[in-house]
């Protein structure tokens, strides 16, 4: 009697193993970033252009303000 449960209880495990390996393959994680460069490539570049130049045209007007406010000192 004693075997015949730890065979069931093996079992049972088994099955539950067996379902959570296969939902585990199964997922595939979507990314949003991702799809817009896969799937939109023309969008997504733009974007990422318009990221890097904005950000580079902050650090400029920044330093062009430095600038004037250090010429206007002299």
């Amino acid at each position: 009697m004693f075997n015949l449960n730890i065979f069931i209880n093996s079992y049972y495990l088994l099955i539950i193993d067996s379902y959570q390996y296969q939902m585990e393959s199964s997922y595939q994680e979507q990314s949003m970033l991702t799809n817009l460069f896969t799937e939109n490539k023309f969008l997504g570049w733009l974007c990422l252009f318009l990221i890097f130049f904005s950000i580079f045209a902050i650090f400029i007007f920044q330093f062009f303000e430095w600038e004037s406010k250090d010429n206007n000192k002299k």
